[in-house]
């Protein structure tokens, strides 16, 4: 199992409207795109309404999880299914208006870190490489 999982979900929880045509997308994206190492898996998972406050909307992860090798082991091409990703998000936000938020899971310690955002056609790329980068850190 590796120890980092970078997560690319849909920002918000109102997606009623909008979960069948994205998670269609997301998994003919993932069936579609040739992987550096293993594809993504595609996320729809909503909370019980029994968990939320009255007039809230259940916690809804709908994106991806995709598994990071860990630090030191990377391929020379790790990244570019990274970009894939963002770059996959930018056109789901000009189809369907939504953005998207980038981040890290350490599976280990189950710190979770929001990387960046897609609110636009076109992610910065830079910024998310930059993050990841800088973001959660393996510890012996």
């Amino acid at each position: 199992m590796s120890r980092h999982t970078l997560y690319a979900y849909v920002d918000g929880a109102d997606l009623s409207d909008v979960a069948e045509p994205i998670e269609q997308q997301l998994q003919l994206f993932v069936d579609g795109a040739q992987w550096s190492v293993l594809p993504p898996t595609v996320i729809n998972q909503r909370a019980p309404e029994s968990t939320t406050h009255a007039g809230d909307f259940p916690d809804w992860d709908l994106g991806l999880n995709l598994a990071l090798p860990d630090r030191g082991a990377e391929g020379p091409d790790w990244f570019r299914d990274v970009e894939m990703i963002a770059r996959h998000l930018g056109r789901l936000h000009a189809r369907f208006r939504r953005d998207f938020v980038i981040g890290i899971c350490d599976n280990v310690t189950g710190l979770v870190e929001d990387l960046c955002f897609v609110e636009s056609e076109i992610p910065d790329l830079r910024k998310l490489r930059d993050a990841i980068g800088t973001g959660i850190t393996s510890t012996p």
